[in-house]
């Protein structure tokens, strides 16, 4: 009984051994074949084995050294919000030809409120609008609905964990291909199990890096406009407005009352009922 090394390369770099029992020339032949194989692909530059699959999460990526060369040419991205304050004489009127503006411009109405206390009355308007017409559109305001109390602009640049995101994301999805290829190649269970299992994990990481990005390219392409209109009314507004609801109120109150009676008019029969035959029980007895 004689051992034989057999060299075998699959998928990865791998050395198995058996037992072969008197072996033939023709197996000589055949282990010689796979050996000079296992040494051919030693002297590769690009192993295809399970080391490589480790290698090639860690290589760094073409998109990393391209964003290095050409980091001074990109354009910047850059998060650019607004908040308006305005003192305007009907609260209503100057939110109802912001809404107009804003969806004229194609932005949108994200949030909308309105507050009563006192004598003041203020509405606040949460905005999404085009980036490029934040300015402009807080410039009309200030301009047309009324009176400026406070106007303010923040911006947020992102520009370097923006494009290191989309590296890592080209990164990411180079791997997907490559492992995609590997898996083609595997000609053992564990093989497509331990290259499954990498693939699903690198498939997440694409999915929350693209995720990411959208998200970044919403806030630079739209900005956030919160608007907050007030209006204080004079003494006299103050009554006559208390007065209009305090009229409103008795009303409400009345026509509750009424659909109290109408839901419990079984009750109200049985009761007055009752009352009834107690009267006429009470008074026969007084007659007596």
């Amino acid at each position: 009984m004689s051992t034989i090394a057999y060299l075998r390369w699959t998928y990865g770099t791998r050395v198995e051994t058996r037992s072969i029992p008197n072996p033939s020339a023709m197996q000589i032949v055949q282990v010689l074949f796979f050996f000079s194989m296992f040494l051919l692909s030693c002297g590769q530059s690009s192993p295809a084995g399970g080391e490589s699959m480790m290698q090639a999460e860690m290589a760094p990526a073409p998109a990393d050294r391209k964003m290095s060369a050409d980091e001074s040419t990109m354009p910047r991205k850059k998060i650019r919000n607004g908040n308006l304050r305005l003192r305007v004489d009907d609260v209503r009127a100057a939110a109802a030809d912001i809404r107009a503006r804003v969806l004229a411009m194609g932005g949108e109405i994200q949030d909308e409120q309105e507050n009563s206390y006192d004598r003041t009355r203020e509405i606040y308007l949460t905005l999404r609008v085009p980036a490029a017409r934040l300015d402009s559109l807080m410039t009309d305001l200030c301009r047309d609905a009324g009176q400026v109390e406070n106007r303010s602009v923040s911006e947020s640049d992102i520009t370097e964990v923006y494009y290191d995101t989309d590296a890592r994301l080209t990164q990411k999805r180079a791997l997907e291909t490559r492992y995609l290829e590997i898996l083609k190649e595997a000609r053992s269970v564990e093989d497509m199990l331990a290259i499954e299992r990498e693939l699903n994990q690198v498939r997440s990481d694409i999915e929350s890096m693209d995720g990411q990005m959208r998200m970044y390219d919403k806030q630079v392409a739209m900005s956030t406009l919160v608007v907050s209109l007030v209006t204080v009314q004079s003494g006299m507004d103050n009554f006559f407005g208390e007065l209009g609801r305090a009229f409103g109120q008795g009303w409400t109150l009345l026509l509750q009352f009424l659909l109290f009676l109408a839901r419990g008019w079984a009750v109200i029969l049985f009761l007055g009922g009752a009352f009834w035959l107690w009267r006429a029980w009470r008074n026969r007895r007084a007659g007596r």
